[in-house]
């Protein structure tokens, strides 16, 4: 009887203990919710109710930093995970994604999901020789003279195929209200599957002849090994449903781990895998043409840029080429661009609309700046939109990324360090507040570090604490202008943190393709259409939060110009 009263005394006490360790462990002397730290399910249930009531995850933890009163608090996500920060705080956010690399890198957090999808990209790779070393080939991908020469007329075209689709839904409408809540996802992903890949993919062009009744069906193709805008669109789509999952499922690895394996993710997983390969093949075959009969052929898109030069090497070195298609880094790479260059660019052009409908002021403006840059009849050439410096057009596109937040930043402390007075410990996850709409909750001068300290002392502007930083909540373009010394209105880089791209060495790669395409969108809209007043049913700013923040919905009326 004694043995078996210890045996079941320990397996009591083996239990207790195992149920005690899935209580949230907090860290030393960083605020929290209390309650919170008193279940086993953390501040779930308090994220998932602002999600349900909002369709936003940061309403509650930027109202968890307004209740404890201090802008860095931790969160209790779910059982064994240890707690992660969450800094509402434009300063200190731009300070550590700038000026502190030694101490902050990237975050495993967005791994969870974005490794499901492309686990070989550098997305979610430290930053180590081999990251940098796998970024590489892409860095001239970027480069202006690339970008205007290779990526803008893909952008432009997409926006002018944009523009048909609007003119025929405005026709077809006939005054009222319409939706355009994909229109902007279909023209970004034409646009950026031109200027990754050099084939048009045809999604606008099929909602176009959809909304002119055209027989044809599909614009884009006719043969079922090409992939049309509908399907990568789909795919797109459920990578993002994924991304939705990771928020909201009560244990992330497992259940995303059982997706993966599921039929529908290898469905869009193997149209996505299908066309990249297809398009590498073939571009990779023109090189090795050019190469055998002695011409050289150009680069049309960011793929061919980076495989000629995989040919090239190859040709010079005089051994045969590896099989480029199945190298997993590079083709995650490559969808990475894809996802990432088309999901947040278009989600930040659906809150621009939204935002114009409601600013008729500010929509009035920035027309007035665009046309006394364009003067003349018609739209403005795409060299001409490149070149332009255009003070007012760059503050409406700043004030768009700002209020729309579209990404979340986070980083992992990789040493023990501080941020406002309060200890890190190594290893530590911190999610960045992007989103600002008002300011934060004050702490004094002392608890910064010394970095933001100077660099604020050094702009010799008061930023966020001045007049750029009032009324947060609206869309106020002029917050980013100043006179300069010769007294013409000047665009201010500077005039609060810039936060929609994160910020230093692993912020969003792809941001000037992504400027790029906003001003060339941006610019071809609102010459072209009057976005009118909505009715109040439909003029609103709920969000819903996926793997980035967009909006629940998009109307627009139109006004041919």
């Amino acid at each position: 009887m004694a043995a078996k009263f210890y045996v079941t005394a320990a397996l009591v006490v083996l239990v207790y203990s195992i149920y005690r360790r899935l209580f949230p462990k907090p860290i030393p002397g960083i605020p929290y919710n209390a309650a919170s730290a008193q279940r086993i399910s953390g501040d779930k249930p308090g994220m998932m109710e602002a999600f349900q009531k909002h369709g936003e995850f940061s309403r509650y933890r930027t109202g968890l930093t307004n209740k404890l009163g201090f802008p860095l608090v931790q969160l209790f996500a779910s059982p064994f995970m240890p707690p992660y920060l969450y800094l509402d705080d434009p300063r200190e956010t731009e300070d550590i994604l700038l000026r502190r690399n030694k101490e902050f890198d990237r975050s495993p957090i967005a791994s969870i999901v974005i490794g499901t999808i492309m686990p070989h990209s550098t997305i979610v790779k430290k930053t180590t020789p081999h990251y940098k070393a796998q970024r590489k080939p892409w860095l001239d991908v970027m480069a202006p003279d690339f970008l205007q020469r290779a990526v803008a007329p893909s952008l432009y075209s997409a926006g002018l195929e944009l523009l048909e689709l609007w003119k025929a839904k405005q026709e077809k409408a006939n005054g009222a209200e319409v939706d355009i809540l994909h229109d902007f996802d279909t023209a970004a992903l034409d646009a950026i599957w031109l200027a990754i890949l050099g084939e048009k993919l045809g999604g606008m062009r099929d909602q176009i002849n959809e909304i002119n009744g055209d027989s044809k069906g599909k614009a884009s193709t006719q043969d079922e090994d090409i992939a049309s805008g509908i399907d990568m669109q789909n795919a797109l789509d459920f990578m993002n449903k994924a991304a939705l999952g990771w928020r909201t499922f009560k244990f992330p690895p497992l259940q995303l781990w059982l997706l993966k394996k599921g039929k529908e993710y290898q469905k869009y997983d193997g149209i996505k895998n299908k066309q990249i390969e297809r398009i590498m093949r073939t571009s990779i075959a023109k090189y090795q043409a050019a190469i055998e009969n002695g011409i050289e052929a150009p680069d049309n898109c960011a793929m061919d840029l980076v495989l000629r030069r995989e040919v090239q090497a190859a040709h010079k070195a005089g051994v045969p080429l590896r099989d480029l298609t199945k190298d997993v880094e590079l083709r995650d790479e490559v969808f990475l661009l894809l996802w990432a260059g088309h999901d947040t660019t278009s989600n930040t052009l659906s809150w621009w609309i939204k935002y114009m409908a409601h600013s008729q002021t500010v929509q009035s403006k920035l027309r007035s700046a665009l046309r006394d840059a364009f003067p003349g009849i018609g739209l403005p050439s795409v060299n001409d939109l490149v070149d332009c410096d255009i003070p007012y057009l760059d503050a409406v596109i700043e004030e768009a990324m700002r209020l729309a937040g579209t990404a979340t930043v986070t980083r992992q402390a990789i040493v023990d360090t501080e941020i406002l007075g309060k200890k890190i410990p190594k290893g530590t996850n911190i999610v960045f507040n992007n989103i600002m709409k008002s300011r934060p909750v004050a702490v004094p001068e002392e608890v910064r570090s010394a970095t933001s300290r100077a660099a604020y002392e050094k702009r010799g502007r008061p930023g966020i604490d001045g007049p750029a930083g009032d009324n947060l909540s609206d869309f106020v373009p002029e917050r980013w202008l100043i006179k300069g010394q010769d007294g013409k209105v000047e665009f201010d880089a500077y005039a609060i943190p810039r936060l929609g791209f994160g910020d230093g060495p692993r912020g969003c790669f792809g941001r000037k393709l992504a400027m790029l395409e906003l001003r060339i969108m941006i610019t071809l809209t609102a010459l072209s259409f009057n976005m009118l007043p909505l009715s109040s049913k439909r003029d609103n700013m709920e969000a819903v939060e996926t793997m980035f923040r967009k909006p629940k919905a998009c109307y627009a009326r139109f006004e041919k110009l």
